[in-house]
Order: C-alpha cells, then structure tokens, then sequence
C-alpha cells in the first residue's frame, strides 16, 4: 500500500470480521511523506493494527448472537415447563369435563403436563381476566365459549375485553342443548308445549343455566318464532335445574345435552327437542328444532382454547395443532360420541369466524331482551 493511504472501517458490510470492511480512504491534499518511511513500513503497521482489532470485533459479534439466542431459542424450545389451563366455571360441569377430556392427549403431543385449573365467578369473567393479565408466553391457556364473544353485550363496564384481549388457538367442540319437560307438564311433545303455553299465556316458565347463557338466548330464539310466553327462571348452572325440573318445580328447562342425559335415561325427565342441526347421536329419537318447523335452526354451547393477546405465532400454532391432535384421539371421539359433543378441528382463524359469528347473532338478542348489566 503506497504511503500516506489510511484504514476506513465500514459499519453495516457483510465482509469482514463482525460486519466490518477495510477500504482505504481517498488521497487528500496534505500526503504525509515522512522521510526514512517506506511503503513496506507502513504496511507492517497496517497489518499490526488490523490483528489486533479483527479478534476484538469478532468477540463483539459473537457476545452479541450470545445475547439473542435465549430470545431466539424461546419458541422452538416451547414447552419446557407445565401449562396452567384455566376454567372460567367451578368443577364439575361441562366445560369442566371437556377440559380434562384433551388436556390428557394434549399433554402427551406437547410432552408437557397440562394443569386444569378451575377459576369461576362473574359468569366466567373472573378466570378470563386472569387469563388476559397473564403474560403471553403460551403458559396460560383459557377455556374460551360462547359466554366471552357476548361478554361486552351484556357487561360492557368489564375491566378487560374478552375478544380483544384475547387470542383465539382453537375449538374443541360443539354440542346441542336440549329442551326438557317434567313429568308433571301436562304437554308430552315440543307442539304440546307451543300449544299449551299459546292456551295458558303467563302459566310457563322455563330453567335456564343463568342469565346470558347460550342455553337462555336460544330459548328466547325458539319461543319467539313459535310465538308463546314462558318466564325465564335462571339458575347458577344446570345441576340445580335439573334436580328442580324432575322434582316438578319448574315444568320446562334446558341445557347441554350431557348433563341433562342421565336424568331422561331415568326417566325422570322427558326431552321434547334438540337444538342442532342434526338429532343428537345419544337421543337419536329426538327430533330436532328445525324438523319442528324453525327451518336451518342450529345452535349450541361450543368451547375451544384462547391465550393472552400478544403470544407469539409460532407458539399459537403449536397449540392449535396439539388440539386438532386431540381431537382425533380415538378416547376423547369416543367419549364425544356418547354424549352428542361434534369435534371441531380447525385453524385459529375459523376460531375467531365462530367468536365473531356468536357475537354478531346474540349481541341484538341480548339488547332486545334489556339484558345488559350497567
């Protein structure tokens, strides 16, 4: 290198230890002649300098992909530790049992454990707050049904918002609800029953599993198109309905069909009509809504699996593709099938389309029956 030439280090090239080039900067003017000094002098300087800086640069690059990989290794290492499934409702119910149901087959695809934990209060609000609050890393999972997508319909001052606070990974399924009558109710059949509450106006009331519930909109639903009165009575779940419905107390009800199966099995109810689109595979006798005259009627209680807002992709469909692997476990089919549950795998994506579709159908039928909390 001829005398008087300088040493350039460029930021940001891919050449070069640590993303460093070496270039020499342009003559100027004022060369530097420095008598005694030849080329070959400098050079061994330049030379000197340049191995003294190149490993000092490249440790900088190498402490610096250090620090990242942790970050970079989070997702793919996911799940190193137990995941807490929260269940926004007390033991024992139905979202209770589909929880436990796949948390099993879901633990095994993810080989870790899946802790179901059972947080109930203010209609699933509390456990879904918690969830919200939690930090999107993938460890928290909740429980998500129906009861979140109208949330803000009925309890618009919550402290958080149940669909945007929120991460829909996926369904797990759907079931239909079943309309009951007690032994005691003179009518034997759904007609019966449309056709003694029109001859009695203010004589029915119905249990329901609360106030809000998909079980309540979908009584309301049917008993409008038929064009009859009957009296909400709302209970905090369906096991009390359902002791009340076969003490007499109460003369119609309805819930999910599981829970409601070994009283009709007992013949300690009757069930007049189902709620889905198809007749039920355990009450294959009992027809359903839309063969009764509510043409393409469907609905349901669904439940799937959501996380805290912000969680990362990748982790999102990790998940997702543990439940659709469940879902296609021979156990839990087998358990769907005997109480009339329909599997739902499927993307995140189609999750929300089901939030969105049950916000958009029972949002104006909460307004229209002034059920909002203020």
């Amino acid at each position: 290198m001829p005398c008087g030439y300088r040493v350039g280090l460029l930021r940001n090239q891919a050449h070069g230890p640590a993303g460093l080039q070496m270039r020499p900067y342009a003559r100027t003017p004022h060369r530097i002649h420095t008598p005694g000094r030849c080329a070959s002098t400098s050079q061994e300087t330049l030379d000197m300098k340049i191995a003294t800086l190149a490993p000092r640069l490249a440790l900088c690059g190498l402490l610096g992909l250090c620090a990242a990989a942790p970050a970079l290794a989070a997702d793919d290492a996911f799940p190193s530790r137990p995941i807490h499934l929260i269940v926004p409702f007390s033991a024992g119910g139905q979202f209770d049992f589909l929880a436990r149901l796949v948390a099993k087959p879901m633990s095994k695809n993810l080989g870790q454990s899946i802790i179901v934990e059972n947080v109930g209060g203010a209609g699933g609000n509390v456990g879904g707050a918690k969830v919200a609050a939690s930090k999107p890393d993938g460890y928290t999972l909740l429980e998500y049904g129906g009861n979140f997508a109208i949330a803000k319909y009925l309890s618009p001052g919550l402290s958080y918002d149940p669909v945007a606070d929120l991460e829909p990974v996926g369904a797990i399924s759907i079931a239909p609800h079943v309309i009951l009558a007690s032994k005691s109710l003179p009518a034997k059949t759904f007609k019966d029953m449309v056709a003694y509450a029109k001859a009695n106006p203010g004589k029915l009331s119905y249990g329901s599993p609360g106030v809000g519930t998909s079980m309540h909109l979908t009584f309301e639903e049917v008993r409008k198109h038929f064009g009859f009165q009957a009296t909400q009575i709302p209970y905090r779940g369906g096991s009390n309905m359902l002791n009340d419905l076969a003490g007499g107390q109460i003369g119609v009800g309805i819930v999910a069909v599981a829970p409601a199966l070994p009283f009709i099995q007992s013949g300690k109810i009757r069930a007049m009509a189902v709620t889905g689109k198809e007749r039920a595979p355990s009450l294959p006798d009992v027809p359903t809504i839309s063969e009764l005259g509510y043409q393409g009627f469907d609905s349901g209680s669904w439940a799937g699996i959501a996380v805290p807002k912000g969680t990362p992709q990748k982790i999102v469909d990790r998940l997702n593709q543990a439940i659709n692997a469940a879902l296609h476990d021979p156990e839990v089919l087998q358990r769907f099938h005997e109480l009339s549950f329909q599997a739902l795998p499927g993307t995140p994506e189609q999750f929300h389309k089901m939030i969105d579709e049950e916000a958009q159908r029972y949002g104006p039928v909460v307004k229209a029956l002034h059920l909002v909390q203020k």
